[in-house]
């Protein structure tokens, strides 16, 4: 095949079967019992939808090639001035380059969006800071997953 697509399971009328959905072709899709049987008939799908664009003058759009992504770590940021400012007399109340803080900051601000999956229980007896200059004894901490099994 030459296009990305998505495999699933779907039920109507009671019965389950497998669905592959091309990403990009509309209306191109393949469905059976098991989802190597749906991958099959899209493959064939795929061709003839391919077939019948051209037959009819249709556009036929470019298969997306997708790179991975490597990371450098660094990234250039814009900000307001006194956000700037703010952010500079921080760090140095905390005693840690601005570099540290910022980078910090966005640990604990990806923590929070995590924290729906885990709840911290009992913090009566421990103060939590997600920053990389304090030390967290992480086996005083207990975890409940608050995951809910979706069908």
């Amino acid at each position: 095949m030459k296009y990305e697509f998505n495999v699933f399971q779907a039920e109507a009328n009671g019965n389950i079967y497998w669905v592959a959905r091309s990403k990009i072709l509309k209306g191109c899709i393949g469905q059976g019992e098991t989802a190597e049987e749906a991958i099959l008939e899209l493959n064939q799908n795929e061709k003839e939808w391919l077939l019948t664009a051209k037959q009819f003058n249709i556009p036929i759009p470019m298969p997306e090639i997708k790179k991975d992504i490597v990371f450098s770590g660094k990234f250039s940021l814009r900000m307001s001035p006194l956000v700037h400012e703010e952010a500079f007399n921080n760090a140095k109340e905390l005693g840690i380059s601005l570099n540290q803080y910022i980078n910090d900051s966005i640990i604990e601000h990806n923590a929070k969006h995590h924290s729906r999956f885990y709840s911290i229980l009992d913090q009566s007896d421990i103060e939590i800071s997600l920053h990389t200059t304090k030390i967290i004894d992480m086996d005083s901490i207990k975890y409940t997953s608050n995951i809910k099994e979706e069908m």
